[in-house]
């Protein structure tokens, strides 16, 4: 934790890239999963972050049975861990294992971090979902968040 510093929520927005990676909680183990569609949504009186998911997708589960989430921030956008942990759909799939990534735990939500892969992380409490077509719309609201 060293190497991270809180960051005021109403400026947490500002941390987010087009490519991300949401950590969630399994029934099983700790899940990562690359999103390249996740925005600010809002920022006033803290961040709220949204992103589109295929309403299938094990994060999308975890998230609604936990009500929270973290958006990971990539230190580069080619890190192959990106790639890597979008390649698996398996509910018991241990990506931190599975890809030998370091995970630390959160400081306020129940997630695992690949701190050593991230510039920062926000984490989230589940405010709801939309359904849209094929797609969920995730929203969140930032409870914490750390960066470099």
């Amino acid at each position: 934790m060293a190497d991270f510093n809180e960051t005021d929520l109403q400026q947490a927005y500002q941390m987010i890239k087009p490519a991300a990676v949401v950590a969630t909680k399994g029934e099983h183990s700790y899940n990562l999963t690359p999103y390249g569609w996740i925005m600010p949504l809002d920022y006033e009186p803290v961040t709220k972050v949204i992103f589109s998911s295929d309403p299938s997708h094990q994060a999308v589960a975890n998230i609604k049975r936990t009500k929270e989430f973290a958006v990971c921030i990539p230190l580069r956008q080619d890190d192959p861990f990106i790639e890597q942990t979008g390649s698996v759909s398996d509910a018991k799939a241990d990506k931190f294992k599975m890809f030998g990534i370091q995970g630390e735990k959160a400081e306020k939500v129940d997630v695992l971090l690949p701190k050593d892969k991230i510039s920062g992380w926000i984490e989230c409490r589940f405010v709801r979902s939309i359904t849209e077509g094929s797609v969920e719309l995730i929203i969140g609201e930032a409870v914490a968040a750390y960066k470099r």
